[in-house]
């Protein structure tokens, strides 16, 4: 089959791929983007909750006495905190919500505790930041009393975790994402691998259909409903080339058939009637080879109709030596030498016997037709082939793809035969899944005709 224009810049899948790409190179720029942004403000989130988490612990110290004086207990603090460097590094002071007091800190001495300076006493509740100072406002409840916890923490730790963290998380947030795409694009490729497969299918199918198989049909088993319509469209595209394939076969078996008796008639009218022997020399002739192009369309119907062939073991020897016999009387006609060659231990092929006849006889005629007088046709039989060579003037080898063509004579201006030879041969070889081998000059210097029927030959049952 020929395949016209089938380039990797045409193909489906290497558009999806592409778009598949490009569109998930987009979406992993967009989340790296945002992890990014994370990374980047990780220690102010990480301080932040943290210091939300020690607002909240700082109240189970907290109790006030018989006096009413508030004391703080931070030895389970520090347990649950863990490092005293944590610890350490916090400063703290608890005010009365009804009069706006200072009632605690966690250093007595204010004015010397930079930490203690930064919380005034208008500070908003939650999480906020000044001059190196990460700062904290929770409102709690300690024994019904309405308390704001103020907490104060230089950026040391921020600064620690920025230093610490941030590399190792931009390192595993990057190996993340690769991973992660390549990933992606592993499973788009296998994806769309499994999406254009339907279309594979189909075309790998229609590719397989032969021109002697016009009667099949592309499966529907399997494909995706969206190739449906295109299938079907197919399908009643194969239907109506068929159609009109058949109504052409039709037409070509029934002219010739029509024709034949009229010819027939001609013929004898012709050889009753008192003409001058040159006129009817050359109407005779005329006659002959009209005959000869309605037995060729004939022959070709057949060969075409390979739904009357019927396939079964065939000896090619005794197809060989019918043949011979027939044509015998022709070949001392044309004042040529006819020799069969048997060679094939095992010559029996799968085939039907009336066409391998009729190609064979085309072949043989092909010979008689174009080699001079006295000269050598040879017919072998050997290793699963039949092969007809002859000591002609041989082909020139830009006549060879012109061969098997209908109507095609290499002296076009002249009757000497009808073009329909050839085209027979090839149409009988196709149903056979045979193959034919034409050699333009050989040894005896005419032209050789092999048919190769590897694939049907019947095995032999002594060996």
């Amino acid at each position: 089959m020929n395949q016209v224009g089938v380039t990797k810049k045409g193909s489906l899948a290497r558009k999806l791929f592409i778009l598949f790409g490009v569109m998930g190179g987009v979406v992993f720029a967009l989340i790296g983007a945002i992890l990014f942004l994370f990374s980047i403000n990780f220690a102010n989130i990480a301080v932040e909750k943290s210091m939300h988490g020690m607002a909240e612990d700082i109240p189970d110290g907290l109790h006030f006495d018989a006096q009413g004086r508030l004391n703080y207990s931070s030895s389970n603090i520090a347990k649950k905190w863990g490092y005293d460097a944590l610890f350490n590094n916090l400063a703290f002071k608890v005010i009365d919500r009804s009069n706006n007091s200072v009632i605690l800190t966690s250093n007595p001495h204010l004015e010397t505790s930079v930490a203690l300076l930064a919380l005034p006493m208008d500070l908003p509740e939650g999480y906020s930041f000044s001059n190196g100072i990460d700062r904290y406002r929770m409102a709690v409840s300690v024994q019904g009393k309405e308390l704001y916890v103020d907490l104060a923490r230089d950026d040391l730790i921020g600064e620690l975790a920025n230093e610490a963290v941030l590399p190792m998380l931009g390192q595993v947030l990057t190996l993340t994402m690769v991973a992660a795409f390549l990933i992606f694009i592993c499973v788009g490729y296998v994806s769309i691998k499994a999406i254009v497969k339907p279309v594979n299918k189909v075309a790998e199918e229609l590719d397989g259909i032969e021109p002697a198989q016009l009667d099949r049909r592309l499966d529907h088993k399997g494909v995706p409903s969206e190739m449906l319509p295109l299938v079907n469209a197919l399908n009643d595209t194969m239907d109506r080339v068929e159609k009109g394939f058949k109504e052409q076969k039709r037409f070509v078996a029934n002219a010739a058939h029509e024709l034949k008796t009229p010819l027939a008639v001609l013929r004898t009218r012709l050889e009753l009637a008192n003409v001058p022997d040159k006129i009817a020399c050359e109407l005779m002739s005329d006659i002959s080879y009209m005959t000869r192009v309605v037995e060729q369309l004939l022959d070709l119907s057949r060969a075409q109709n390979q739904n009357s062939y019927l396939h079964k073991p065939v000896n090619i020897t005794d197809v060989a030596k019918d043949v011979c016999m027939l044509l015998g009387p022709l070949t001392v006609t044309h004042k040529k030498e006819l020799a069969l060659e048997e060679i094939d231990e095992n010559p029996s092929v799968i085939g039907d016997q009336a066409a391998l006849i009729i190609m064979l006889k085309n072949l043989l005629e092909n010979a008689l037709k174009h080699a001079q007088d006295g000269a050598q046709i040879i017919v072998e039989v050997a290793n699963g082939r039949i092969s007809v060579k002859d000591s002609g003037p041989g082909i020139k080898e830009e006549d060879r793809a012109k061969l098997f063509e209908r109507f095609w004579r290499k002296e076009q201006s002249t009757l000497t035969g009808s073009g329909l030879g050839l085209a027979i041969v090839h149409e009988v070889v196709s149903a056979h899944n045979a193959k034919i081998d034409v050699i333009c000059n050989n040894e005896l210097g005419g032209a050789t005709f092999q048919v190769y029927f590897h694939d049907r030959v019947v095995p032999n049952s002594s060996s």
